[in-house]
């Protein structure tokens, strides 16, 4: 699977976080989101986007792509990341 970040209206950054209006809504990013969205400008593999939060958050406890998936879709859910297989052009 692969993540980018996708297109907000607009978004405030105060320190490891955020505020984004998206789909007419206003929401809080948390630091590990933001990260999530940061490291995403592009199509990003999401084994080479947990290595990078790993990084730059610490290690999670059990598996790291694991764990992410359930982040990424929570925040595909919420309108701010797009995710292709590798099936998809």
């Amino acid at each position: 699977m692969r993540v980018r970040r996708a297109p907000v209206l607009d978004e405030v950054v105060r320190g490891e976080e955020a505020v984004v209006l998206v789909q007419g809504q206003i929401l809080r990013v948390s630091a590990l989101a933001h990260s999530v969205r940061e490291l995403t400008a592009d199509w990003t593999d999401l084994g080479d986007l947990a290595v990078a939060l790993a990084a730059r958050h610490g290690e999670p406890e059990g598996d790291p792509v694991e764990l992410l998936r359930a982040v990424v879709a929570d925040l595909e859910a919420a309108g701010l990341v797009e995710t292709e297989s590798p099936s998809q052009p």
